[in-house]
């Protein structure tokens, strides 16, 4: 018999103790709510090149999007006016649109979508990221990417439950030239 409880031990071996993870158990509750601003979300994404447009369908619907997809810039902003999308994904270099004119149309539409410039590129122009709400480069983890699709998302989330401000008695004021005169 062992003297560790839960070892495995052979005969002419040492003896190995079993691993338990040492994080709490509270852990997978701090995990789970991340996954959770993805799920039941639309995402349009834009690409030209269509291998990583199927794959990266296939890793956002994994996680419970919808994922609606565009290998022309034009038809992306199409898809975009005409559905609803909580969020764009956008290649930079692509034949007939780049995503800067992709960002600008969808933003002249539908100025509340979030929009992300998904680049291998570095040769992105300020004014391009100013247009954008993120870039995220083609070369960084996938893990970056989801990261900055959930924080944009719950960004939008939060605007939408944000009261509409309330005017001010001064905003009521009336032009001069519209004065009631006594007769």
């Amino acid at each position: 018999m062992s003297r560790f409880a839960g070892t495995n031990t052979r005969p002419g071996r040492r003896a190995v103790r079993a691993v338990r993870p040492v994080w709490p158990s509270t852990c997978t509750k701090t995990r789970r709510p991340k996954t959770e601003p993805v799920r039941h979300t639309t995402l349009l994404w834009i690409d030209d090149f269509k291998l990583g447009l199927e794959m990266y369908k296939g890793m956002f619907e994994d996680l419970g999007c919808r994922v609606l997809t565009a290998s022309t810039g034009e038809a992306g902003v199409r898809l975009a006016t005409r559905h609803a999308v909580d969020l764009v994904v956008t290649d930079y270099e692509m034949p007939d649109m780049d995503g800067a004119e992709v960002a600008a149309s969808v933003k002249a539409h539908k100025p509340e979508i979030p929009v992300i410039l998904f680049s291998g590129s570095t040769l992105v122009p300020l004014r391009t990221r100013q247009l954008v709400d993120a870039c995220c480069d083609k070369a960084a983890s996938r893990g970056e990417l989801l990261g900055t699709v959930r924080s944009l998302l719950q960004k939008k989330r939060t605007r939408a439950l944000q009261p509409a401000p309330v005017p001010q008695a001064s905003d009521h004021q009336q032009p001069d030239h519209q004065q009631s005169t006594v007769a």
